[in-house]
């Protein structure tokens, strides 16, 4: 076991998004993170999404949103 997970991959994004101004690629999270699963490594872009703004609190991954029951 590694000892990283999805928080590696938040941090790593955060890092190269104050370095370069761009948001890091998921295919170069993948190459970095081998040894997580493509789960863990969208929850760490889920929560730099959350910390940008980019994503509100009822997004799901897939860009969409959940819809409030009435």
């Amino acid at each position: 076991m590694s000892g990283r997970n999805y928080w590696h991959v938040y941090n790593y994004m955060r890092r190269h998004y104050i370095a370069t101004g761009t948001v890091a690629e998921r295919m170069d999270l993948l190459e970095e993170f081998t040894e997580l699963e493509s789960g863990e490594i969208d929850e760490g872009i889920a929560e730099f999404e959350l910390a940008i703004g980019k994503r509100k609190r009822e997004a799901v991954p897939d860009g969409t949103f959940k819809a409030e029951s009435d």
